[in-house]
């Protein structure tokens, strides 16, 4: 059986080391498999004696990052919310949906009434196309298929002040498509 030498002291970090560990951190931030390989990879340089203990700050970090968070949407009462009249269906062509790929957070009504899907590990949230990142409650020609029962989210939104969507929404100039 072979053991491993595990220095007493663990050598000093060079500060290029460091802050790619850190900026390695970072970049896996939304990618559960990277993160997970990046945690395992500094705890077992940490167990080797490689890295001082202080860099299970990171793998906290890279751990709170990964652990799903809850946001939930408060409204009372969906149906009692008023919404602006906007003729989305003649805007769609020009805008491209950009809301319907804004996360969404879902209301306790929502998830109560079983109307609106959700995202099993992501709670409260309204899923979206993997593919487009539109919401899949998206027919073919754009429309919402769940718009009578749609999240208060939706129903509160106003794309006509967003830049994120609209140069100018009254002269109908969309802002520059945004990757996908």
């Amino acid at each position: 059986m072979y053991a491993l030498a595990v220095p007493d002291e663990p050598p000093a970090v060079p500060a290029d080391l460091q802050a790619a560990i850190e900026g390695a951190a970072d970049s896996v931030k939304g990618d559960p498999d990277s993160s997970r390989k990046l945690e395992f990879l500094i705890d077992a340089l940490i167990m080797r004696g490689q890295l001082p203990e202080r860099f299970k700050t990171v793998i906290a970090r890279i751990q709170a990052d990964r652990s799903p968070r809850v946001h939930l949407a408060v409204h009372d009462n969906k149906y009692e919310i008023e919404s602006r009249d906007i003729d989305c269906a003649a805007r769609i062509p020009l805008c491209g949906a950009r809301c319907c790929g804004f996360k969404v957070a879902l209301s306790e009504q929502d998830v109560r009434e079983g109307k609106v899907p959700f995202v099993i590990d992501r709670p409260y949230e309204l899923p979206r196309d993997p593919e487009t990142k539109l919401c899949t409650c998206m027919n073919a020609e754009g429309a919402c298929t769940i718009y009578e029962v749609r999240p208060g989210t939706c129903r509160t939104y106003d794309c006509t002040e967003d830049r994120r969507v609209w140069i100018d929404f009254e002269n109908r100039i969309p802002a520059p498509m945004p990757e996908r």
